[in-house]
């Protein structure tokens, strides 16, 4: 009777065990054909929950202003800085439409190079300044559009009566 090997017998299969190289590389190149088939897309993907952000990001504040106006029964007011491109918010705590030095604002924070941001051809902004009253109503009705390089878009919309802020 021939005796097995302890090592041997510990792994079961002995010389069978694994893989071969030639099986490894197989595997390898299928997977790098399917890697780069696989990726464009995803990384479009991967944009266009970026810009989703973006929006739902600046669809917050605009909410939170308006809020805000109606919690502390005065004027919030939010608008576009076209040199920073970006928004920004101020309490305008004495409702004079101004942002005065001791006031609570946020400047305007840019948006990343790869985004868009237009006014609606169909329902534009008229103004800059969105204030968002007491009464939970808006100063203004109107859509912005958000974009980005693969050419996917959301929108943002107010609506004046009721200072509704959706996107879509």
């Amino acid at each position: 009777m021939r005796a097995i090997h302890p090592d041997r017998a510990r792994l079961g299969r002995g010389r069978e065990a694994g893989f071969t190289l030639t099986e490894l590389m197989v595997s390898l190149v299928i997977f790098g054909i399917v890697t780069s088939v696989a990726l464009p897309g995803f990384n479009k993907f991967l944009r266009s929950l970026d810009l989703n952000n973006q929006v739902q990001v600046t669809a917050s504040m605009l909410r939170v202003a308006r809020q805000k106006a109606i919690t502390e029964n005065n004027n919030y007011v939010v608008y576009w800085d076209d040199a920073v491109k970006g928004f920004g918010w101020y309490d305008d705590n004495d409702n004079n439409g101004i942002e005065d030095g001791t006031e609570a604002h946020q400047a305007p924070v840019p948006f990343p190079s790869w985004v868009t941001v237009t006014n609606s051809g169909t329902n534009p902004f008229a103004s800059p300044i969105i204030t968002f009253y007491p009464n939970g109503s808006a100063n203004q009705s109107g859509t912005c559009i958000f974009t980005n390089s693969d050419g996917y878009s959301r929108s943002l919309s107010v609506v004046r009566p009721t200072g509704m802020v959706t996107a879509q």
